[in-house]
């Protein structure tokens, strides 16, 4: 018996894949940069309690915010621990908290992380004073000094950046003030004192320059050169028109006479071609009849007469068309 053929499978076998585990009902804790993992966001009640650590701690150096971050960790759950550096940017991202749009009251939290920010600044380059009482054996004597081992030592503050110089402005220029409100300058001899004349005095005194009858008629007089000005102005415009106008109707009669000119040249040059022609004609009309005695000779014959009959008349000159012999055989001879 012969072995049985494999059936080729149609198409693309499916993969075999084995069964994924089943996924845990819990999510596993994803690790955050600045917190451990599993921690979530703060809440209301954890920055509460940070700015109740931040108030009593009064933080100046990077040593007191790990005793912050002590304080913190000891008092929330073991999942929920910060650290320093994680706990003091919430506490400046606290401060610089922007305002609600359309809100009149900001978060209460970031007022308060405010007032603690106003108190660290003010504790700032402080020493701590030494307050305790003297001692009983030099009851005489205050001593007001202090040890450098009493103070506490502390950064000293940055130097001020330095100014950069600026550019310099110029100076914005006043205007002139007003011809109508300045006081008239008199000169003063030096002998003399100058007397002393109020604003509105001298407001009065130029006024009245002003509106004196001089400067009614100078201002008359300006008046009417202006006007004699305008009409000289608007006669030169009307002239200088005029003058164009001419201009342009000269040049239109010069055209006009030089084709005149031309035309008389003309008919003068076709009169003499004319002549000359007519009296060349002439001459030569008198050769023609010497030259054909014939045609003036009486003949009875009738080949004459009726030659004389055709040509009777005057004959047309050699140089106009005029009609054709009459042909009666083939040479042209006339006769057979």
């Amino acid at each position: 018996m012969a072995p049985l053929k494999l059936k080729k499978a149609k198409g693309k076998a499916r993969a075999r894949r084995t069964p994924s585990p089943t996924p845990p009902l819990t999510p596993p804790p994803a690790g955050r940069r600045g917190r451990r993992a599993g921690a979530s966001t703060y809440t209301y009640y954890e920055l509460r309690l940070l700015l109740k650590i931040i108030r009593k701690c009064q933080p100046r150096a990077s040593s007191d915010w790990s005793e912050i971050e002590r304080q913190y960790n000891d008092a929330v759950p073991r999942d929920r621990h910060r650290r320093a550096e994680n706990l003091r940017i919430r506490f400046y991202k606290l401060v610089r908290m922007p305002k609600p749009t359309g809100d009149p009251e900001t978060n209460e939290l970031h007022e308060e992380a405010v007032v603690i920010d106003e108190e660290l600044e003010g504790l700032e380059y402080t020493h701590i004073l030494d307050d305790s009482p003297p001692p009983l054996s030099n009851t005489g004597t205050i001593n007001l000094s202090s040890s450098d081992s009493d103070m506490e030592i502390v950064d000293a503050p940055a130097p001020p950046p330095a100014r950069l110089p600026g550019k310099k402005t110029p100076a914005k220029r006043k205007a002139d003030p007003s011809p109508v409100v300045r006081a008239v300058a008199q000169r003063v001899d030096s002998n003399s004192h100058p007397t002393q004349h109020s604003l509105l005095d001298a407001t009065s005194a130029q006024l009245a320059s002003i509106l004196s009858p001089t400067n009614e008629d100078r201002l008359a007089d300006h008046q009417r050169e202006d006007i004699a000005m305008i009409a000289l102005t608007d006669t030169i415009r009307d002239l200088r028109a005029e003058l164009s106008q001419e201009h342009e109707r000269r040049l239109a009669l010069e055209r006009q006479l030089r084709d005149e000119e031309m035309r008389r040249l003309v008919e003068a040059q076709v009169q003499q071609q004319l002549r000359q022609h007519f009296a060349t004609h002439q001459t030569s009309q008198p050769l023609l009849t010497n030259t054909l005695p014939w045609l003036q000779a009486p003949s009875n014959s009738p080949d004459q007469q009726s030659h004389t009959t055709r040509t009777s008349g005057k004959a047309p000159p050699s140089w106009m068309p005029g009609p054709p012999p009459d042909r009666t055989d083939a040479s042209g001879s006339g006769s057979r």
